[in-house]
């Protein structure tokens, strides 16, 4: 009996664990095939998450469609994989520019409504957690760096550069970058994630 009652409570916790697992997530992102991960014919694998690998699902939307696009995934994220709901075609909202080579400068974009308050985000990898709200992070929080804060300019970007040393064994390091952006709600939410490789 009290072997029975264990199982029971044993079995709610891990049902309740779970469900508290899945929270709410909005992304923007560019899905695309396993290749992406590194893994090109594993089971689980056909939809990810460009430059980062996450893995994407759905029963109700078909993600093939969308791979290659930029969209705005909405759904639900479980420490594993983004369970997706809807999906929405947008524009690229940051990017990486420049000549990304020692001795040279990154530019760090971050499109968004005039005026808004932003924040360009640099990192040496990429990640995915959902830290407030239901906002996308999709940089590796042990090596991100706030690169720029400020705010949307007249041309709806807000720029900054990074000085890339001139030392050798820097090339072929790989940045990833990421922007947030506080619209009047109050409640932010990311961009789109870019990778340049230095050279």
């Amino acid at each position: 009996m009290i072997v029975r009652s264990l199982l029971a409570l044993g079995a709610a916790f891990l049902t309740t664990s779970a469900l508290l697992a899945q929270v709410p997530v909005t992304v923007r992102c560019t899905p695309t095939d396993g290749s992406a991960a590194g893994c090109y014919y594993c089971p689980g694998y056909e939809n990810v998450i460009k430059l980062t690998g996450v893995r994407l699902h759905s029963s109700t939307v078909n993600l093939v469609q969308y791979h290659n696009l930029d969209v705005v995934l909405t759904g639900t994220w479980n420490g594993n994989l983004v369970e997706v709901t809807s999906v929405q075609l947008t524009n690229e909202t940051f990017s990486i520019s420049g000549n990304v080579r020692i001795g040279s400068r990154a530019d760090f974009s971050t499109v968004g409504p005039i005026g808004l308050p932003a924040a360009n985000l640099v990192a040496f990898n990429g990640g995915f957690s959902v830290p407030i709200a239901d906002l996308a992070f999709q940089l590796a929080p042990s090596s991100t760096v706030v690169l720029a804060v400020g705010s949307i300019g007249n041309g709806g970007e807000m720029k900054s550069r990074m000085d890339i040393p001139n030392v050798p064994s820097l090339v072929g390091l790989r940045l990833y970058g990421q922007g947030m952006v506080l619209p009047s709600s109050g409640v932010p939410y990311s961009t789109n994630v870019d990778m340049k490789q230095v050279q």
